[in-house]
């Protein structure tokens, strides 16, 4: 099976995917307070503590990064 495309079609496709790609790095080098990531992992802050304690999520100085928050997700 084979697929045709326009060259302009073709070209669109690869800048959304670039603008994509650009935006999960974005996403991932972020950092969020606590309380922010809280909210983003739908959970309270106090659970956040406790996956912290539990070496189930890791901040970075105090924070947790957009990676980090995408690694949990996955592994819910």
């Amino acid at each position: 099976m084979s697929i045709t495309l326009e060259k302009a079609e073709l070209q669109n496709m690869l800048e959304q995917a670039s603008r994509n790609g650009a935006m999960q790095a974005f996403n991932d080098l972020a950092v969020y307070h606590l309380t922010d990531a809280a909210k983003m992992l739908g959970i309270s802050y106090n659970t956040l503590q406790k996956r912290i304690l539990e070496g189930k999520i890791k901040p970075v100085d105090g924070r947790i990064t957009g990676a980090e928050i995408t690694r949990y997700l996955k592994l819910k």
